[in-house]
């Protein structure tokens, strides 16, 4: 039995269902999960929405989380808690997870042919060496950040892959930081040692796979009869919005240096859809709602006002 999900609190949940109507609309028949890692308090009522308690993470590990991750943290290390949940509890054998910043633009069977004979599918960030010294960064980034892009894994379960999944959780209960000088970098850095630890790991050199930012210097679009290509060859399968803003197309193309130099009116039909369903599903509404949980500052994007507070309060609960 097959399944996707994604995972957000509620400042990204007009994204998830962004993403959710993708794949009503390329895979009708896939059923697809979005866990709310927050509390819905009424906000929005839909049916494929799972409030993260209710998947019940023994107390202390939840508590483990809530109080030691950042709110990007927690989403991410969420992850394999959830697909435990989704074979113990739903019974599901093959699973894919999706960021909430991702459309889906073709049927997902070039994913599931991938993974039939495997364990687990991943994508690296790129595909080809980068020959260009101005790019030399994304290699640069790569390096440090991980070399597959945790916004997509595949997987089949078996008792070998449980077993990871298993070691991933408890991995991530302490390790899921953003702190790439300690090795920690979310949920991903770590899965480096994926195709180590089992051999039945595909890395996938589909260029129609996890197409972003990161990527598009190798990755040129086109459209043919309504359709979107990579290379012209691939279809583009599903696109990663990571770091686009919900203001304008020629804005995101004027200050993401990516978007920028591989300016296209492919890439803008694709940025100015994605913000229009955007806004369509609430993103103003939403965003700036605070989440459930007392989590800490992320102190990448937090105030120095909102990071001198969680410190204060954390000094008077200790007293």
């Amino acid at each position: 039995m097959k399944a996707a999900f994604t995972i957000c609190s509620l400042n990204y949940l007009s994204l998830a269902m962004t993403l959710k109507k993708s794949i009503r609309k390329t895979n009708p028949e896939l059923p697809f999960f979005i866990f709310l890692a927050d509390k819905l308090n009424g906000v929005v009522s839909d049916e494929s929405i799972i409030e993260i308690e209710t998947i019940q993470i023994p107390e202390a590990e939840f508590k483990t989380l809530t109080e030691t991750y950042n709110i990007i943290e927690f989403n991410t290390a969420l992850k394999p808690f959830i697909i435990e949940f989704l074979d113990r509890e739903k019974g599901f054998t093959s699973l894919i997870y999706l960021d909430p910043d991702i459309v889906v633009y073709q049927h997902l069977d070039a994913v599931w042919n991938e993974l039939a004979d495997s364990e687990f599918i991943l994508t690296p960030h790129m595909i080809e060496p980068i020959q260009t010294k101005e790019l030399d960064y994304l290699t640069l980034g790569t390096i440090n950040t991980g070399v597959f892009n945790l916004g997509f894994i595949g997987l089949q379960i078996t008792e070998s892959s449980r077993k990871f999944i298993s070691w991933w959780k408890n991995h991530l209960l302490h390790y899921g930081h953003n702190n790439i000088l300690n090795g920690e970098f979310y949920d991903q850095k770590v899965m480096n040692l994926l195709p180590v630890y089992s051999d039945k790991t595909v890395i996938s050199r589909n260029f129609g796979l996890n197409v972003a930012e990161w990527n598009l210097h190798e990755r040129k679009l086109s459209k043919v009869d309504g359709n979107f290509f990579v290379n012209e060859h691939h279809p583009l399968i599903f696109f990663h919005f990571s770091g686009v803003k919900m203001t304008t197309a020629a804005e995101n193309s004027q200050k993401n240096s990516q978007f920028k130099r591989t300016q296209s009116d492919q890439l803008s039909e694709l940025l100015s859809d994605y913000i229009a369903s955007n806004i369509e599903n609430g993103f103003e509404q939403l965003k700036n709602i605070p989440c459930h949980y007392k989590l800490r500052p992320n102190i990448h994007r937090a105030s120095r006002w909102e990071i001198y507070k969680f410190k204060l309060n954390s000094w008077l609960k200790s007293k």
